[in-house]
């Protein structure tokens, strides 16, 4: 038994560190986005509940070199852990001149507040919140499969054109400094 345990222990802690060097995950970007975003229209999760659509996108992307899309949802554990990344890299994001836009998927009015509740609570309250509760943005940014289901985590990283640069899966070791590299 103590020999099982040990090798469990040895296994986990290969695996641990092994896994601490792997980047992030580009993946191709989408026919629909390859030179510019389509028309979108969603909603900013504020005490206004104020429309988010391609005009104010561009408005927030020339505030900065590089603007980041990040698709997430409550459920997803590795997306939590990369917004809480980026939480903890603020200063960094500034110094680079990136821009956050969170964007959930797929969640209804009724859950906003334990959303926005959860972001203030990881200090990542100051990025911008977005909400695609029908899925209207991350389809037709060509990032909904087949199945009608999205793989996250995904974001999608624009200048300040609004150019799409590069979309990326799974953050990896590199997160977030992926996002202006």
């Amino acid at each position: 038994m103590r020999k099982l345990f040990c090798i469990l222990t040895l296994a986990f802690a290969a695996f641990s560190f092994g896994a601490e060097d792997v980047p992030s995950v580009e993946l191709k970007l989408p026919s629909a986005i390859a030179d510019s975003l389509p028309w979108f229209a969603v909603r900013e999760i504020n005490d206004m509940s104020s429309p988010f659509t391609k005009v104010f996108l561009a408005r927030e992307a020339a505030k900065a070199e590089r603007t980041a899309l990040v698709f997430f949802a409550t459920w997803c554990n590795p997306c939590k852990i990369g917004i809480k990344r980026l939480a903890q890299s603020k200063a960094k994001l500034k110094e680079h001149n990136v821009n956050v836009i969170l964007v959930n998927v797929g969640v209804r009015e009724l859950e906003e507040r334990k959303i926005r509740s959860w972001i203030n609570s990881i200090d990542a309250g100051t990025f911008k919140l977005v909400i695609d509760p029908f899925k209207v943005m991350t389809e037709g940014f060509g990032l909904v499969e087949k199945s009608g289901e999205i793989a996250l985590p995904k974001t999608l990283v624009v200048d300040e054109k609004m150019k799409p640069l590069k979309l990326l899966g799974q953050e990896g070791s590199d997160w977030p400094d992926v996002l202006w590299q």
